[in-house]
């Protein structure tokens, strides 16, 4: 998933008690995205069978962490790029292809910051003016280092008005911050995680 050559990830990640959210905290999932996001779902869940589920800001975002979010990002496999776009043919702006390209931030490494890259069989779309990005199969390399194994995961749902939507879960998404050194995303799902706990108990 992700290579981390004679090296941990860092286990030591704080962890805040539970308290009520002030306003600002609270999370707010974009009616756009939300909108568009169901009737996706909607859809996928009818016709692909493959590996799928919404991931990156979104995801995140729609299991209560306290980030921002302007597009839908879906992860799944290779083939499930393709029918994905097979289903939503009439949005596809980049039909899928395999693609590299380096993430903005950069990992820190114990101390050393590296240039992140991911590799994917990648296609874009558009539906009523929302941008949706397919990662086919993606894997992640942290400067020199081998690429890691394409993701795989088990998807969770949430509930929403027009049916489920199969999330990636945030412990995968924590991991793979955690591996990247990435400790103030680690710590907003941290938050999200111990609230969502809150509200069961």
């Amino acid at each position: 998933m992700l290579n981390l050559p004679n090296r941990r990830p860092n286990p030591d990640i704080k962890v805040y008690s539970s308290r009520v959210p002030t306003p600002d905290e609270m999370v707010i999932v974009p009616a756009a995205l939300l909108r568009t996001g169901t009737a996706v779902t909607e859809r996928l869940n009818n016709s692909v069978d493959e590996m799928w589920g919404l991931s990156g800001d979104i995801g995140e975002l729609m299991q209560g962490v306290n980030v921002n979010a302007d597009h839908l990002e879906i992860l799944t496999t290779a083939k499930g790029c393709d029918a994905i776009c097979t289903e939503l043919g009439e949005y596809v702006t980049l039909k899928p292809a395999t693609t590299e390209k380096k993430l903005d931030r950069e990992a820190d490494v114990e101390g050393k910051m590296m240039p992140v890259y991911i590799k994917s069989h990648y296609a874009e779309l558009v539906i009523e003016g929302v941008k949706l990005e397919v990662y086919g199969d993606k894997q992640i390399k942290v400067g020199e280092w081998e690429w890691g194994d394409p993701i795989f995961f088990t998807p969770e749902y949430t509930y929403v008005s027009g049916g489920k939507i199969p999330l990636v879960p945030l412990s995968l998404s924590s991991e793979l911050d955690i591996g990247l050194g990435w400790l103030d995303r680690v710590s907003l799902i941290t938050d999200a995680v111990i609230q969502k706990h809150h509200q069961h108990t």
